[in-house]
Parts: structure tokens; C-alpha cells; sequence
């Protein structure tokens, strides 16, 4: 193993605060255990390496593993590291969730209270806070389901082993993990987008509802009145996000939709059963309501004689027996020819009926219906509100050929000036069009979007009316763009026009998106609502949407797009310029944060984003995306949902509260430092494009000395990894470009170009902008993490498959130079010596891994030169294996992937 001039691989000599010395020798112990059953010479192989590793003996490490690699014994070794990393993984979720401070909301609430602020106060904040994560099929998770579920199981076993020592636990720790020895690390099928939502359907119903019905419990307890909307809204990308999927047709589409109405109300019957067990009270003890007996005897008749009878003096069993029939009917009449009467026709009959059992319940007793109640809050009839994304050029392309059809423009439309579009779609705003007859006249490409307004509106109608959340429209660039979606919606009936801002006269069933995705398109986007606003039909249509903008802005792209920096100086800048102009228009401007998982992708603490994000932009509503790996990771165990949900509202809380009654000084101070952090976005920027885009041979460097054309064979999600067929950066999706990066250890989307940013400004200024500015330093604290997760004497390694000598040299030396320069400002602005020594758990958590990464990392680079070398085909699909393993085995030690 190469020495590592940086001091930052050797393993740390203490324990991090996140994983205690006891708890690193069980998942070692327990490693060897199971190595044990297979193959002692394997165990003793695997110690070797790992004494080795401590040791800092890198002969005998470099050649243990030359010799696994010709004995064709490495896959195992890969495996063994994999799962190691797997219950480290494990045991920090165990320890985080079982921290005292888990209640976050609970301490907001307090905090609030101490600085000054009344409770009725915050309590009225409280009670119109509204969290929207919007989970996505993003291909950043790296393990198959049967790893996830194993991970779940798992996670429970060594729950019991640590608390009772517990001897069962420890056999189904061992029998688990020799189960997934026995599995393959990755699929060998291509990921299907039905895959998807059963991956994220098996955490929604195993974790997510009952952790979010957990935290409407106690909100509805701190507000002392029953909750008349759920504070969290679940969302879904899976099965709507076709921007560049072409695997995501109608038939899908409709399927996902159908699938997660089944799901619900399954869940709800499974609930009735529950409760029809508990609430065996007899009228000879509880006298129902009026109302309640009123409501059985209408409908008793529905029941079979038998079931009539048996429940003549239990009332509250009869009921849920009628509810649990029309909640099964609601399940046939979905795929009915005819109409069936007896059943529910929406969310809110099922939650009058929970009423209506309440009201004759004292609330010790009424604790189950409570739940039920809460449970029906979060998931109504659709479980999952969509959303659906497209790209601009489908939309254009589709409305040139209808506006063509309908003699509406001379000339090509999307070839049109802007002024032009827009005056075009003015007058097309003004007529109604049938699109059932207008679609069988189009090309398939233009069906298949007119068809999906078409099954939205039918799943509108059958499964419920609040199955659709927005449509996006990603790399907006136009007003016009959004103004052709305004045309299909009104089409569609998801638009129903009012009268002249007449209230009550309209109403918007969607909300129109435009996703700014580039550095020009954030720089622009305040441009581009001032001038939709000028459109009296746009008017119309926000005033029919509660008056309200929603905005969505991309952290992945406008990173691949402009550096890291950059990407978050101007996502700030662009927040900030829309939340002035929603005073000047007197509209609301609700934002919708397209995070990932990785910092260079906008991940992080969303609880530090939320409270450094820009004054009054928050308005109690946070809507973001949970992508891939970050799914697992925050929902998969039912204590860190909890926990992540509570901390989320807790900061929403407060930034709500914040901007609720905040002073106008508050506004200044952030335009003052924005305005000297400029030059380092400025330069950040010119330095990250000089090599991305304007070095002639970057594009060759990153396809050699990353593993890039493996991660983009691997089936982890259902979608390509480039929007077009091309060789250009600005083609490749941002998940497998920070992928890549993050495999080969060099990370540089997280942190290029900002030492070069940071240059321009005075180094004093810079450490007073740190410390007064939450942005700067949450931004800064980011960067420094994910630097500390780099290595460069490894991707120095990588660089050597670049075959151009003068290529290879000029762009090492752009990437060594730029880290040093980037790494020398951010000690100086932390005041540290180390990376993170002000943050030693973090600091110490990634340390512990990065000798154990640095394995995989070197056997995954041999597999690749014996991958070029080897003439067989055969011998070539087996190193492939083994290759996809290692990526696997590095995303779940460096803990993401994309």
C-alpha cells in the first residue's frame, strides 16, 4: 500500500465516538466467525491482511493479495471486507439511534422557547409546518433488496446481542451472514423499474409509516387537537421520472400508481383486522354515539346474517367490519366494469368513519384508532404522491407537432423565438381541445407524453385526487417552457381555469415545476418567473394554486455544471433573488431541493442546510428529494426514521419561527456576504471549467483513471447513465460522474476548484465570513468532510491507466495542486492542524474505514489490468464479477455512491 503523504489513512489509534473499541472487535470477531465455517485458511488470510493493514506492513499486504489474485481467491477477501464494512455500518446507525438527543423536535421546541419566543407562538408555527421528502429511484443504491432486507434483520440481531448477550440473536447474525456469503453482491438482471418501487415499498411499509405516524402522534399531543392534514407528505419519483428513461411508459406508470393504492389499503385492512381483534366493548359498558349506530344500522345489511348477529352488542367490531368491507371493495373497483356502491370514494370517508368511532372512545381507549387515524393522514388513498419529470425537449417537440396538427403555428414551434412562443401558446390558452381524439393523430413519442396527462387524470378519479404533487420540467431554460405544460394541464382537466382571479372559480390539481439545473439556468431563473407573470393565463393558474410558485433547483447538475462552490453559492444567490421577487409579485415561492446523497450533490446535514439556507425562504415547508443509498440509510431502520423526521421538523421549526419574525438585518448581513463571497465563486468556477470542459484531454483521463465503464454496466437502477448518446461531460448523468470519482478516491466534484476560489478573497475576511455566516461555514464543513474521505496516493494509482503520458501528467498535477491549495485554506478558515480535528467522532468514523477502502481500492485496480490484459471472454465476465464487487464493497465502506 502506497505511503500516504497526508498522514489521514493510518488507522486511528482510539476508537470513534460512533463505534466503541468492544463494538469494532465483535464485527471482527464476528467476520472470522464466519470465515471459520467456510474455510480456515480464508479466515486466517483475511487476519493477515487486516494485522497487516494495522501494521502499516504494505509488503506483506501487496503480496497476499498478488497471491489471492493468481490462486483466482480474491472475491472472497472482497466479500469479507464488504460485509465488515456492512455491521460497522450497522452498529453507527445502532449508536446514533440510540442517542438521548433523539427527540430533535422536542429540543427545538425548548430552544425556541428560552430564546424569547411564547409558545402559543411556536405551537401556531408547529401546527402548519409541512415536510415533503419525495423518495427517488435515483441508481445510487448499491445493495439488492436482499441486502437491504438482510441489513434490517441484521441490525436487530446485534441489537439483542449488545443488550442481553442474547445467544439466539447471535446464530441469526451468523446464519444471515453466511446466507449473503452465499449471494451474489450484485444483481445479475438489470434493474426493472417495478424492482424499484418494491425496494422502496418494502422500507415504506416496513419503517417509514410507523415512524412518521410516531412523530403525528406527538405533534398532535404538544397542539392538543386532533391534526386536520399530516405535517409529512410522502412523495415518489418511481415509475414519474422520465427524463431520460425511456423504461418509464404509461402501462408503468399506471402500474406504480395502482401498486401503491394496493399497498395502502392493505395496510388499512391489516389495521381494521388489528382493531376488530382490540375493540370487543359491548354496549352493555360503552354507549356509542348516536351517530355511530345511526351509521351501522344503514349499512349492516352489507354484512352476512352470521357476522350481524355475532356482533349485535359490540358496535365498534360491527363497524370496522363494515369499514374493512368497503375498504376491500375499494380494492375491486379499482378493475370493476361496473360501479360498486358500497365502498369508500376518497381518504376522507375512511377518516370520518375513524371520527365517528373516536367520539364514543375515551382517549386511552381510542389509542389504536388514533394510529389508524394518523396512518390514513400520511397515506390517504394513494400512499405515495407522484411526481412526474420530464425534459424540456420532449415537451417542446410534443406541442410543435400539436400545435402543427392544429394549425396553430406557420412554422416549426420549438424553432420560434421566445416572444413568438409565448404569444403563440397565449392564444392557445384561450380554446379547450380534446386530447383523446388529438393523440391518435401523433407520432409515439408525443403519444406517450399526451397519454401520461391522460392516466394521470384517470388516476386522479380512481385512486385518489391527490395522487399527482407537480410536473417538473427539468433543464428549464424558458418561460415558455412552463407555459406549454400550462397548455397540456388545461387540456388534460389537471387545470381547471377560474374567472379573473375569482375566488373559488378555478382550481390547479398540479403544480407546474420548472427544474433550473445549470449555473446559467439558476442565474436566470428569477428572469424567468418575473416574465410568466406577465401572462395572464400563468396568473390565473397560480391564483387557482393557492397562489403559489413551486420552484425545484438541482444540486447534482449545477455541480457536474460549475464546481461545488459555485453550485452552492449560486443555488443560494437564485433562492435568495426568488423570495425578494415573491414580495414583488405577491405570490408564495415554495422550493423543491434536489439533493443527493454525496456533498458534491448537495448531501450533508439537511438540519445544518435547512438552518443556513437563505432568510425568509422557507415559508414552513421544506420539500427534497431521498435518493438511492440515502433511503437506506435514513429510513431503513425504524428509530433513525423517527429520529430523521423528528430533526428535519425540529430545524424546520426553527427556521420557520426564524423567518416568521425575522428583522430585516438578517436579510442585509446575507447580502453583505454574498456579496464577498462572490469572487470565490467566480473563481471557484473559472478554475473547476478550465479542466473539466476546456482541457481537451480531461474527458480521456476520467474514462481511464476512473472505473467509470464498469459502474455504467452495473444494474443498479433502471434509467441510463447519460441523457444522449455522446462523449461530452455535460451528457453524462451526475450520479455515475460522482460515482466514478468517489470509487478512485479522488472525490473531486466535492472539492475542485474551491482553493483557487478562496484565493481571491483576503484570508481574514474569509474567517470573519466563517464565523458569522451559517451558509459559508455549513458549506465549508461539508467540503472539509468529504476532503478527508479523499486519497490521493490512491487515485494516483488510477492514473497510471491513462496512456498518454503529457495528459496524464497536466491533469495530476491540476487535481495534487488544487487539493493542497484547497485543503491549506479550509485549515486555515477551521483553525485546525487536521481535517476535522474539531469534529474527531466524524473524523475518527472515516478514519477507521479508510485503510480497510484502501484494500478493495487496490484489488480492484489489479482486476482491472488483468480485465484489459486477458484475451478470453469467459475469464473476462468472471474479473467482471469481481470488479462490480469491489465497487460495491468501496460504496458501502465510503458509505455513498453517487
Amino acid at each position: 500500500m502506497p505511503k500516504n503523504s497526508h498522514k489521514d489513512s493510518k488507522v486511528p489509534s482510539t476508537s470513534s465516538a460512533l463505534l466503541q473499541p468492544s463494538q469494532i472487535e465483535f464485527v471482527f470477531e464476528s467476520i472470522t466467525s464466519l470465515l471459520q465455517t467456510i474455510d480456515c485458511e480464508l479466515k486466517n488470510t483475511f487476519i493477515t491482511i487486516k494485522e497487516s493493514i494495522e501494521k502499516q506492513d504494505n509488503k506483506t499486504l501487496l503480496s497476499t493479495l498478488s497471491t489471492l489474485k493468481e490462486q483466482n481467491k480474491i472475491l472472497p477477501i472482497i466479500k469479507a471486507f464488504t460485509l465488515y464494512h456492512m455491521l460497522l455500518n450497522i452498529i453507527e446507525e445502532l449508536n446514533i439511534s440510540g442517542n438521548t438527543e433523539a427527540n430533535k423536535l422536542s429540543q427545538a421546541l425548548q430552544e425556541l422557547n428560552k430564546e424569547g419566543y411564547e409558545m402559543p407562538e411556536i405551537l401556531e408555527v408547529l401546527e402548519h409546518l409541512r415536510f415533503y421528502p419525495v423518495f427517488t429511484a435515483h441508481p445510487t443504491e448499491s445493495r439488492r433488496r436482499t441486502f437491504l432486507e438482510a441489513h434490517h434483520q441484521m441490525s436487530e440481531n446485534i441489537k439483542d446481542i449488545f443488550a442481553y448477550n442474547d445467544e439466539k440473536a447471535k446464530n441469526q447474525l451468523l446464519c444471515r451472514l453466511k446466507l449473503l456469503w452465499q449471494t451474489h453482491l450484485v444483481r445479475s438482471e438489470k434493474m426493472e423499474i417495478l424492482y424499484e418501487l418494491d425496494n422502496l415499498l418494502y422500507i415504506i411499509e416496513s419503517s417509514v409509516l410507523e415512524s412518521a405516524a410516531q412523530v403525528l402522534t406527538y405533534i398532535q399531543n404538544l397542539l392538543d387537537k386532533p391534526l386536520e392534514a399530516s405535517p409529512i407528505t410522502l412523495g415518489s419519483w418511481v415509475g414519474g421520472d422520465r427524463d431520460g428513461n425511456p423504461y418509464v411508459s404509461n402501462e408503468i406508470l399506471t402500474k406504480v400508481m395502482k401498486i401503491a393504492h394496493k399497498a395502502i389499503i392493505e395496510s388499512y385492512i391489516s389495521k381494521c383486522d388489528r382493531l376488530i381483534r382490540e375493540l370487543s366493548l359491548s354496549i352493555d359498558f360503552v354507549k356509542p354515539s348516536r351517530a355511530l349506530m345511526l351509521s351501522i344500522q344503514n349499512q349492516i345489511h352489507e354484512l352476512p346474517s352470521s357476522e350481524a348477529t355475532l356482533f349485535a352488542k359490540e358496535p365498534f367490531r360491527a363497524k370496522l367490519y363494515l369499514m374493512r368491507k368497503k375498504l376491500q371493495n375499494r380494492l375491486i373497483a379499482i378493475n370493476a366494469p361496473d360501479n360498486i356502491d358500497f365502498t369508500y370514494a376518497d381518504s376522507k370517508e375512511l377518516l370520518d368513519d375513524i371520527d365517528l368511532l373516536m367520539e364514543s372512545l375515551d382517549p386511552l381507549s381510542a389509542q389504536g384508532l388514533k394510529e389508524f387515524r394518523h396512518l390514513v393522514l400520511l397515506g390517504g388513498f394513494h400512499l405515495l404522491r407522484l411526481d412526474f419529470r420530464e425534459h424540456r425537449d420532449v415537451v417542446l417537440n410534443t406541442i410543435s407537432e400539436i400545435f402543427c396538427l392544429l394549425g396553430l403555428s406557420d412554422s416549426d414551434f420549438k424553432d420560434l423565438n421566445e416572444n413568438k412562443k409565448c404569444e403563440i401558446l397565449n392564444l392557445a390558452l384561450n380554446k379547450k381541445y380534446d386530447l383523446n381524439i388529438i393523440i391518435q393523430q401523433l407520432s409515439a413519442q408525443s403519444q406517450r407524453l399526451v397519454g401520461a396527462f391522460l392516466r394521470i387524470q384517470w388516476a386522479r378519479k380512481h385512486i385518489s385526487r391527490h395522487i399527482l404533487q407537480s410536473f417538473i420540467v427539468s433543464m428549464s431554460t424558458q418561460a415558455s417552457d412552463l407555459l406549454c405544460v400550462l397548455w397540456f394541464a388545461k387540456q388534460s382537466g389537471l387545470w381547471k381555469a377560474g374567472k379573473q382571479q375569482e375566488a373559488k372559480s378555478g382550481k390547479a390539481y398540479i403544480s407546474i415545476t420548472p427544474l433550473f439545473e445549470t449555473i446559467d439556468d439558476l442565474q436566470r431563473a428569477k428572469n424567468i418567473i418575473r416574465i410568466l407573470h406577465t401572462n395572464a393565463h400563468y396568473r390565473q393558474y397560480l391564483y387557482d394554486n393557492n397562489n403559489t410558485q413551486e420552484v425545484m433547483v438541482g444540486y447534482s447538475d449545477s455541480s457536474k455544471d460549475g464546481g461545488i462552490f459555485a453550485s452552492n453559492y449560486n443555488l443560494h444567490r437564485a433562492i435568495t433573488s426568488l423570495t425578494h421577487l415573491q414580495d414583488e409579485l405577491g405570490i408564495s415561492i415554495s422550493f423543491f431541493h434536489g439533493r443527493g446523497g454525496s456533498v458534491s450533490r448537495g448531501g450533508g446535514s439537511l438540519e445544518e442546510a435547512l438552518l443556513s439556507s437563505a432568510p425568509k425562504s422557507v415559508h414552513n415547508t421544506l420539500k427534497t428529494t431521498e435518493q438511492g443509498e440515502m433511503i437506506s440509510a435514513k429510513y431503513l431502520n425504524k428509530h433513525i426514521a423517527t429520529k430523521n423526521f423528528s430533526s428535519t421538523l425540529g430545524a424546520l421549526l426553527k427556521k420557520s419561527v426564524a423567518d416568521t419574525f425575522c428583522m430585516n438585518g438578517a436579510c442585509e448581513s446575507d447580502a453583505h456576504i454574498m456579496a464577498l463571497l462572490e469572487p470565490v465563486s467566480i473563481g471557484s468556477f473559472e478554475s473547476y471549467r478550465a479542466l473539466v470542459y476546456e482541457d481537451k484531454g480531461f474527458m480521456s483521463y476520467f474514462k481511464m483513471a476512473t472505473p467509470i465503464a464498469f459502474i455504467q454496466n452495473l444494474n443498479l437502477g433502471s434509467r441510463p447513465s447519460k441523457r444522449k448518446d455522446s462523449q461530452k461531460v455535460e451528457d453524462l448523468r451526475a450520479i455515475p460522474w460522482v460515482f466514478a470519482w468517489t470509487q478512485n478516491r479522488a472525490i473531486i466534484p466535492a472539492w475542485y476548484g474551491l482553493g483557487s476560489g478562496l484565493s481571491r478573497v483576503d484570508k481574514n475576511a474569509l474567517k470573519d465570513c466563517y464565523e458569522l455566516s451559517l451558509f459559508f461555514k455549513t458549506t465549508i464543513d461539508n467540503i472539509s468532510q468529504a476532503m478527508l474521505k479523499v486519497d490521493l496516493d490512491i487515485a494516483k494509482l488510477y492514473s497510471a491507466f491513462v496512456a498518454d503520458k503529457a495528459v496524464r501528467e497536466r491533469i495530476w498535477e491540476c487535481i495534487y495542486s488544487q487539493y493542497n491549495l484547497t485543503l491549506e485554506n479550509l485549515l486555515y478558515l477551521r483553525g485546525e492542524h487536521r481535517l476535522l480535528d474539531s469534529e474527531m467522532a466524524i473524523r475518527e468514523s472515516i478514519l477507521l474505514r479508510k485503510p480497510y477502502l484502501s484494500v478493495l481500492n487496490l484489488t480492484q485496480i489489479e482486476l482491472i489490468k488483468q480485465y484489459q490484459s486477458s484475451p478470453y471472454e469467459k475469464a473476462k465476465d468472471r474479473i467482471l464479477e469481481q470488479i462490480h464487487a469491489t465497487i460495491v464493497g468501496i460504496a458501502q465502506g465510503i458509505r455513498n455512491t453517487g
